[in-house]
């Protein structure tokens, strides 16, 4: 190819999957949005996906974030929401169809990659990113660096217990930040039809407001246990529930209240990048792994 260099980046979620080409300021110069495949012949639409996006530029590396778990080796253990991929070291089957450099981590460490560097995180000495999408995805940067597990992994921090959570996690634990308080969640709370509940409580509804104030609460019993572990400057909120953030912002700031010095409450702003914080930290990810 002879257009412009790009990096490619993939935000491989439960739902959805989102694929961003990144030049080199950190425009996003060609996109697509698609269900994520659930069935056989993933990797196979990946690759189509991929091509499209990257018709026209050249392509200098890739980078996936994964709804995880993602293991050190680079292989999706996700069998819960990325049944299609999960088992398989996708970016050696990337590199093998395209030649291209290929970098795979946690879906929630991209976002916090994208928004640390482009988006609402930007200048934070410690920044933590909580992404409120089909789940609850957690990333820490510190100094410009993601916080990583003992063992080299993304620690998986929207599972942590919680005293409130409608069932059991699918993680084990009986009691899970992510099933209290993802955006799957709030649907619960809310209804499905999330956005005409929200119109009703800006407009007033007290019924309506209510189930965002709890959800609120619910964001509060986990975010306040991060607060005191990593003590940001700054919390990032990504994923689809963030939108909301005026109608539960008021519950999550009194849930998060502690007596000194135990208080740390640093601003709680939404994600700048909307839905492609993923997407574009996975490509900041790639690009940062190409060899000087």
């Amino acid at each position: 190819m002879t257009g412009q260099p790009v990096t490619l980046g993939v935000d491989l979620g439960g739902t959805g999957t989102r694929v961003v080409a990144l030049d080199a300021g950190g425009a996003v110069v060609a996109q697509a949005t698609v269900r994520t495949a659930i069935g056989d012949g993933a990797v196979q639409q990946l690759l189509g996906q991929l091509a499209d996006v990257a018709r026209g530029h050249d392509v200098v590396a890739a980078g996936i974030g994964a709804s995880g778990p993602v293991s050190a080796a680079g292989i999706i253990e996700n069998p819960a929401t990325l049944p299609a991929y999960s088992g398989l070291d996708l970016c050696a089957d990337i590199e093998k169809e395209t030649g291209w450099p290929c970098v795979i981590d946690n879906d929630a460490a991209a976002a916090a990659m994208g928004e640390y560097r482009y988006g609402a995180g930007r200048g934070s000495r410690t920044g933590l990113v909580v992404t409120l999408g089909t789940g609850i995805g957690v990333g820490v940067i510190s100094g410009g660096q993601l916080v990583r597990a003992g063992d080299g992994t993304h620690p998986e921090a929207g599972h942590i217990a919680v005293p409130d959570a409608p069932v059991p996690c699918y993680c084990g634990l009986a009691r899970c930040w992510e099933q209290a308080a993802s955006r799957t969640a709030l649907e619960t709370l809310t209804g499905s039809d999330l956005t005409a509940v929200a119109a009703a409580a800006r407009g007033g509804d007290v019924h309506a407001a209510q189930s965002f104030e709890r959800y609120g609460q619910l964001l509060a019993s986990g975010l306040g246990t991060l607060l005191t572990v990593f003590r940001p400057d700054r919390v990032v909120l990504g994923g689809s529930a963030a939108q909301y953030l005026d109608l539960f912002a008021a519950a999550l700031t009194a849930g998060l209240d502690r007596d000194a010095p135990y208080q740390w409450t640093p601003p709680v702003v939404p994600a700048e990048l909307a839905g492609l914080s993923g997407a574009i930290g996975a490509a900041v990810l790639a690009r940062g792994s190409i060899p000087s």
